[in-house]
C-alpha cells in the first residue's frame, strides 16, 4: 500500500462517496416507507441558517471532483445544482466519483509539492498539492458527508456507524 496523493485521493472519495450514496438510498427507503415526498427530507437542516441536505451532497461531490480535478490539472467538471430526489444525488455521486476514478495517477501524485492557487471567495490561497488535499479537499468532503449522514438520522433514517464507515 502507497500513500500517494491519488491513492489518499481515490480510496477516500471511494470510501466517503459511496457512503453517502449509500446513505441516501436508506433514506431513499425510508420515504417511501413513510410516504414522505423527497423534497422533506431533502431541505432538512440541523438549525435554519444551516444548508439542506441536498446541499451537502452537492457540495461533497464537488469537492472531491474540483480537489481531483486541480490535483491532476484538468478542467473541473460542471455538476449543475439541480438535483430535486434522492435519484438524483445518488447520479450525482456516481458521477463525482467516475470522475475522481478517472483523473490519472501520476498528475496527481506529481502535484504533491506543487503549489497550487485555491479560489477562496474572491482572493486565492497557495497550497502545496499534498497540503490542499489533506487539509481542504477530505475535510470539507468528510464534513459534508458527515451533514448528510446527520440530517438522514435526524429525520428518523435508521444509519449506524457502519452504514457510514462502511457503506453497507
Amino acid at each position: 500500500m502507497s500513500d500517494t496523493l491519488s491513492y489518499i485521493l481515490k480510496t477516500s472519495a471511494n470510501q466517503m462517496l459511496a457512503s453517502m450514496r449509500h446513505s441516501l438510498k436508506k433514506g431513499e427507503a425510508q420515504a417511501r416507507a413513510t410516504d414522505v415526498e423527497d423534497s422533506v427530507f431533502l431541505s432538512a437542516r440541523l438549525y435554519p441558517d444551516m444548508l439542506p441536505l441536498s446541499r451537502q451532497v452537492q457540495i461533497a461531490c464537488d469537492n472531491a471532483a474540483r480537489g481531483a480535478a486541480r490535483l491532476s490539472g484538468v478542467e473541473i467538471p460542471s455538476f449543475p445544482d439541480v438535483e430535486t430526489t434522492f435519484a438524483e444525488l445518488m447520479a450525482r455521486c456516481e458521477a463525482a466519483l467516475a470522475f475522481v476514478n478517472s483523473v490519472d495517477d501520476a498528475k496527481v501524485d506529481a502535484s504533491e509539492h506543487e503549489t497550487l492557487q485555491i479560489p477562496m471567495g474572491p482572493q486565492t490561497m497557495p497550497m502545496q498539492g499534498r497540503q490542499y488535499l489533506t487539509t481542504f479537499v477530505l475535510t470539507n468532503m468528510i464534513f459534508h458527508v458527515t451533514m448528510t449522514y446527520a440530517l438522514l438520522r435526524h429525520q428518523g433514517v435508521a444509519l449506524g456507524k457502519r452504514d457510514f464507515l462502511t457503506g453497507k
